[in-house]
């Protein structure tokens, strides 16, 4: 069919195809449909809907029977396509009686019923032909194309019932869309009609039921047959079947309803979605799709199954809802109970209700028996597993079950004969340590199985260790018990024989550290002697007194506890004990006691202990193989023997001469050995605290540090530039030790053995030894205080020796040549006249180091101005000479093959930024003539760009870097041309520049740094081309990524010639723009420049021109809207500017608005940022926008508190809201929306400490913050503010109770500690008034919560005035 431009044509042609639908039968239905949808599709809108009433009713007509066509035509995608194409065209109120009459829902449950139903394709069957070819079979309907399949049996596969269920579901989108428009004035007709349309579905509760029921199994197949997944095409599906189960007559049979035809499907869908029990993972295009349908399935669920079981519960106490829905789920028994549970545990209770929490706790304990016995008659290891994740749940959502009920479990499943489950245990110790603490019997069988051999596989003993003993280890210390887990622990290991001790998991060393952190808390000093006492065992030398004594030892500290533990550890340990049949890894255990003591005692016990350990020390030092745990303990503990011994008492030598004989040791063996991985612990310990002992002024000191000092070269030996990351360490731990940076004698010693390496040889150079890459990198590790003004010389003139075999090598090796020119920079850092120094040794280095490398350019750039200005800022005689020699130099330049080559370029950009001083803007004194070399660097830059315009294509070969470098060494130079002659441009010929825009253009396309540099100098150059359209074009060519520099400068080389009132339309420009929050990022960073370019009104422009409020006030708005971390960054930054730097300019409703705009970012509507680290980076942010307010505008908060209040209720939410539990507590719409999108993770202690200095800065306001200009004299400012806050902070204090005792909110100890200062000094503030009106606001729980709150106040908090 011809189809004709004209709308009016277009629009008869569809009446008359429409007229004539049923007058020619030979054309088939799908054929029809299709004609039909051509020409509507091409259709226009108009006010007339008859045709479209017309194509309703025939395509009725057709669906409604129970023929195969009938079929087909309800099954037929297109057809449900027109329906959603159609019903918009309709008056709601028309369409409502329309579908009515059309019994709509009818057809609409057949077709439901029909895409539940699929059917293979059938299969062609083979045919005997006797060698006679077969009549082709004649296809009954033929398909359309992959989109809209037409063939019955087609239509009837898996796929065709997807495909025909999208078409449905986006009928019913379109269909239930029609009550929501309100900007058509008939607004009370279609809110009729809207109602018209719900009456379908409200009219009959089985036909919706069973749609609903329908669709919701389609969706559960759906994640089956799609290949591509779920995608934002079916992003509104779940959204539809709630509401059609929502529009349908309700009764008190609703949950058992849902439970017996919705609750499959729903489970089914969930688990697969959130992988639960290794559910094979779905496939997903749009992950937003996916949370969504998360988030509106548990809602679904919560609403129509759980809150109704709960309310039931509560009424009578059954809970036959849950036990239909389960009779229901058998053949997904297990996610089907995950997923109640799931909703069921995190539902929340009625916070405003006295009982509901009593309620919901034996709710919640209930319905976790219920699933529990559900469950019973899986098989064991998945059984296991779906307890495991249910305890996992309830640990999550604060709904333990009870003890008992645990124990049950812990007895019934997680403790077998033969078997135990750790992970259930881990859960159960996780949920109340209590099973096990109360019932000996069940704490004894535990104990036993931990020991059991059989758990030596690592995952296993990592789960038993942290999740279980760990633990237990914490509960038993909270229960005041710890000295009983040391004696249990401490019979468990007396049970293993001797040479099979350290294999135990009792000896884990997490045990011994979590110990030691927890005695002198645990412990009074009365009943640590009982607990040393106490550990007897039949073998006195059993090294499980070793194990246990180590931890004990590791937590004493303090004075009290030293003076009880010394003498007992001592005679219980050392006196008298030979270990045998132990393990080295056990032996080293009493090393480390006896250093700990060292460190305790006087100097009399310490030769008591000396004397004790003397022979077996020295024996372990002399022969002990390094690769025991045993000679390192022995070695530091004889580093803290020598430590405790005062320099020239009795033994301290002898200490010393053995100390250094084992580091003299030590280093034989990092000769010997290639890999120093089994002696990195001594390195590592020798370079961390030897250091300190060679201050000392003896013999020994200095031989000790000789022996340092051999060890460290012979471990740079090894160094290379990006090689061994622990060697590095290694060295780096030495020369950044706070004990060597001061020791002169030291650092003398560690670097004069480079520096002879590389400047001693006479006949071959140390420059290109094969180990001279190590030399250059042990170098450069040194700090800058190292290099001398003699060594620096030295290193310089020994370069100068060897610079031809230097640059030799320099082009055959990367890594060699950025470590000698480190090295150079390093040097040069600091003035250096070496020997023979002249301008010839820059032109060399310019000449024959370079390589087509951005980073050996830039080193290189950088020596050559370190150097040069060196020689500008001295006034001698060789320095004069030096600088004419380049001024002679850079005059006779001349271009090589049409440009001057990067050499050049360095040296003589390098010399013209040399001798000009930007402070005066004139260059240094000097006999040579500035104007000429400047003029001359302006000849080079015009010739360089011409050529390049001329050869842009050469330019733009890939891997033709070496012209792209020098291209932007130009451009660098045009830069310093610019700078120099005040503006005065560079003459470029039209073609030339015209050039050099595409270039530009190109560069920036392919995201090539040299393209933003072009087009600054064309800003700067050709100020006259541009104006402030193009500016705008060139940053919206900016991406995310670009560096804020290249935008910085672009923006600065545009309005450098341009007045106040050209930048104030520039950035009216900008702001205005509807995408600053969005994609790229450079007029978001052209408006802060422009911002902090503004100096205020003048040269006769208004106030009026420069609105910076009208500024303040857009960029507000937009914080909220932000769609990357970096936008929000600028935008918070730019709106800090306005509020500091541009103060008199803010209004007070600027101040509020920044607060609002706080409390928007903290709102579920806030930024949808999910990058890494994004939530505390928008905190702090956050906390710098109300600090600012606070310290810079807190007058204009007079009269304003409760937006302020807002503001800080909204950050105290999001510091303590935990996403990690509500994200997946999606059951409830409040839940859900409890945190805005960007808190992916809880935030930290350091930012509760940015939040109680906002609090501290409200009510311990400064005197500048609060001064006015007159004041009485009578009251001070700062009593003022301070009463005036007093009457409105105690709010903040009645949320932070509140929050504190939501189940979802387990606020951590490290932050309710960093919270302390500011929640004080708003008690402080507040008078004992407003504490009643606080106390009274709160319930039981809350009011116990704030009178432990206050004791802590009045005890730590206030101030005494002492």
């Amino acid at each position: 069919m011809e189809v004709v431009s004209d709308s009016g044509s277009r629009r008869l042609a569809l009446i008359k195809a429409v007229r004539s639908l049923d007058e020619d039968n030979t054309i088939a239905l799908p054929d029809k449909i299709q004609r039909i949808w051509d020409l509507l599709s091409a259709t226009k809108n108009t006010r007339l809907h008859a045709v479209e009433e017309n194509i309703l009713r025939w395509l009725f007509k057709h669906m409604s029977g129970t023929t195969e066509d009938a079929e087909q035509v309800r099954r037929y995608p297109l057809t449900w396509s027109i329906l959603s194409h159609v019903f918009p065209k309709i008056p709601s109120q028309t369409l409502g009686r329309s579908l009515a009459s059309l019994r709509f829902v009818s057809v609409l449950r057949k077709t439901v019923g029909d895409i539940t139903t699929a059917q293979k394709k059938p299969a062609v069957s083979a045919v005997q032909t006797n060698g006679v070819e077969p009549e082709k079979p004649r296809k009954r309907k033929r398909k359309r194309d992959n989109e809209f399949p037409s063939d019955i049996d087609e239509l009837r596969t898996p796929q065709g019932c997807i495909k025909s269920a999208t078409a449905v579901f986006a009928a019913l989108d379109s269909l239930f869309n029609q009550g929501d428009r309100r900007a058509a004035p008939n607004v009370p007709e279609r809110r009729v009609g809207a109602e018209h349309i719900k009456s379908l579905f409200s009219s009959s509760n089985e036909e919706t039921r069973d749609i609903a029921a329908g669709l919701i199994l389609t969706c559960d197949r759906a994640l089956s047959v799609l290949e591509s997944g779920i995608s934002r095409y079916q992003k509104s599906w779940v959204e539809i079947i709630a509401s059609l189960w929502n529009l349908r007559p309700h009764n008190k049979d609703d949950s058992i309803e849902f439970a017996r035809h919705m609750c499959v499907p729903v489970c089914s869908i969930l688990t697969r979605l959130r992988g639960i029990l290794d559910v094979a993972p779905v496939i997903v295009t749009s992950q937003a799709v996916k949370e969504r349908w998360i988030r509106q399935l548990e809602r679904l669920l919560g609403a129509y199954l759980i809150r109704p079981a709960r309310h039931a519960f509560v009424a009578d106490g059954n809970v036959n809802v849950l036990q239909t829905a389960l009779d229901a789920t058998k053949r997904n028994l297990g996610g089907s109970v995950l997923v109640m549970w799931d909703v069921a545990a995190r539902t929340p209770r009625d916070s405003s209700d006295p009982k509901s929490k009593a309620e919901h706790s034996a709710w919640a304990r209930s319905a976790f028996q219920t699933f529990i016995d559900a469950v019973k008659s899986l098989d064991t290891p998945y059984l296991n597993q779906v307890v495991t994740q249910m305890l996992d749940i309830a640990i999550q959502a604060n709904s333990v079950p009870d003890t008992t009920t645990l124990r049950t479990l812990c007895k019934s499943h997680g403790i077998r004969p033969g078997e135990v489950d750790w992970n259930l245990i881990a859960k159960i110790v996780a949920c109340d340590p209590d099973v096990f603490l109360v019932e000996h019997t069940l704490l004894e069988i535990t104990f036993d199985r931990i020991s059991d051999p059989s758990n030596q596989d690592s995952a296993t003993k990592e789960t038993i260790v942290t999740k279980v003993i760990l633990p237990l280890e914490d509960a038993y210390a909270k229960a005041r018990n710890l000295a009983g887990f040391i004696k249990k622990w401490y019979d468990l290991l007396c049970e293993s024989t001797p040479n099979l001790l350290d294999q135990m998991i009792w000896v884990d060393p997490r045990i011994r550290e979590r110990l030691a952190s927890l005695v002198q808390s645990a412990l009074t000093s009365t009943q640590l002697l009982r607990v040393l006492e106490s550990l007897e065992s039949l073998d006195d030398d059993s090294g499980a007194r070793l194990i246990v004594l180590d931890g004990i030892s590791a937590g004493v500290a303090e004075e009290e506890f030293i003076k009880v533990a010394d003498p007992v550890i001592f005679s219980k340990v050392f006196e008298g004990k030979t270990y045998e049949n132990l393990s080295s890894t056990i032996l080293s255990l009493r090393w480390c006691i006896a250093g700990r003591m060292a460190s305790w005692e006087t100097s009399n016990e310490v030769n008591r202990l000396r004397s004790e350990l003397k022979s077996t020390l020295h024996r372990i030092l002399k022969k002990g193989a390094l690769e025991d745990p045993e000679t390192l303990e022995a070695f530091i503990c004889y580093h803290k023997l020598w430590l405790a011994n005062h320099p020239g008492s009795k033994h301290a030598a002898d200490l010393a001469r053995r100390a250094c004989s084992f580091v003299e040791r030590l280093t034989s063996e990092v000769k010997a050995k290639n890999d120093l991985s089994t002696l990195k612990p001594y390195i590592d310990y020798v370079f961390r605290f030897l250091p300190r002992l060679t201050e000392l002024r003896s013999q020994e000191a200095n031989d000790l540090r000789d022996l340092v000092v051999d060890l460290f070269w012979h471990v740079g030996q090894r160094f290379t530039v990006g090689g061994d990351a622990q060697n590095d360490s290694l060295l780096r731990l030495l020369l950044q030790n706070f004990d060597s940076e001061d020791e002169e004698s030291l650092v003398d010693a560690l670097i004069s053995r480079p520096l002879d390496a590389i400047d001693s040889a006479e006949a071959q150079s140390g420059w290109i030894q094969p180990q001279s890459l190590s030399l250059l990198s042990i170098l450069l590790e040194f700090p800058q205080g190292a290099f001398t003004k003699g060594r620096r010389k030295r290193i310089m003139s020994s370069w100068k020796k060897w610079r031809s075999v230097i640059t030799d090598r320099t082009s055959k090796d990367q890594q060699y040549v950025v470590a000698v020119l480190r090295l150079l920079i390093k040097v040069m850092q600091q003035p250096t006249f070496y020997e023979d120094m002249e301008f010839n040794d820059l032109v060399y280095l310019s000449c024959y180091m370079v390589e087509p490398d951005k980073t050996v350019l830039s080193l290189i750039e950088k020596l050559v101005d370190l150097t040069l200005r060196q020689m500008a800022a001295s006034a001698d005689g060789p320095s004069q000479s030096y600088l004419s020699d380049a001024f002679n130099f850079v005059k006779d330049l001349g271009p090589t093959e049409s440009v001057y080559a990067v050499p050049l370029m360095l040296i003589a950009k390098g010399l013209v930024s040399a001798l000009y001083n930007p402070a005066t803007s004139k260059p240094h004194n000097s006999t040579i003539d500035f104007d000429e070399i400047a003029e001359k660097l302006a000849q080079m830059v015009q010739t360089n760009l011409s050529t390049f315009a001329s050869e842009s294509e050469l330019l733009g070969k890939t891997g033709y870097v070496e012209s792209l470098l020098l291209f932007s060494l130009t451009l660098s130079g045009a830069k310093c041309v610019n700078a120099i002659r005040g503006g005065k441009t560079i003459e470029l010929s039209t073609d030339t520049i015209s050039q050099l825009e595409k270039m530009g253009g190109s560069y920036v396309s392919d995201e090539i740094d040299v393209g933003w540099k072009l087009r600054e100098f064309l800003l700067r150059n050709c100020a006259s081309r541009y104006d402030t359209a193009t500016l705008l074009a060139q940053l919206e060519q900016s991406s995310r990524i670009v560096d804020e520099d290249q935008v910085y400068d672009l923006v600065d080389a545009f309005v450098k010639t341009r007045d106040e009132a050209a930048r104030s339309h520039l950035l009216n420009e900008l702001v205005d723009r509807a995408n600053l929050t969005t994609e790229s990022i450079g007029p978001l960073l052209a408006v802060k420049r422009l911002i902090e370019l503004f100096s205020g009104p003048s040269n006769g422009v208004t106030q009026a021109t420069h609105d910076l409020a009208a500024v303040h006030n857009r960029l507000a708005s937009l914080l909220s809207r932000a769609e990357s971390l970096r936008h929000f960054k600028y935008l918070s930054d730019t709106l800090l500017l306005l509020l500091d730097k541009h103060a008199n300019s803010m209004t007070q409703f600027n101040i509020e608005t920044t607060l609002s705009s706080v409390v928007h970012v903290c709102s579920p509507s806030g930024p949808k940022i999910h990058t890494p680290k994004a939530a505390g980076e928008i905190y702090d942010k956050l906390y710098k926008l109300v600090a600012l307010v606070l310290k810079r505008h807190r007058l204009r908060l007079r009269g304003h508190f409760p937006i302020l209040l807002t503001a800080l209720r909204a950050l105290l939410t999001t510091l303590l809201a935990d996403p990690s539990s509500s994200s997946t507590t999606r059951a409830s719409s409040s839940q859900a929306t409890q945190h805005p999108p960007w808190l992916t993770s809880r935030l930290q202690a350091r930012h509760a400490e940015r939040f109680a200095r906002l609090l501290t800065l409200i009510c311990e306001p400064s005197a500048a913050s609060v001064a006015r200009g007159r004041s009485s004299g009578l009251d001070s400012a700062t009593d003022a503010a301070k009463r005036a806050a007093g009457q409105d902070m105690f709010a903040v204090v009645e949320l932070y109770i509140k929050l504190q005792l939501e189940e979802a909110t387990a606020v951590p100890r490290d932050v309710r500690k960093a919270l302390e200062p500011g929640i004080y000094s708003v008690l402080d503030v507040t008078p004992q008034g407003c504490r009643r009106v606080l106390n009274e606001s709160l319930d039981a729980n809350g009011r116990a919560v704030f009178r432990s709150l206050f004791a802590d106040y009045k005890k730590f908090g206030k101030w005494s005035g002492v």
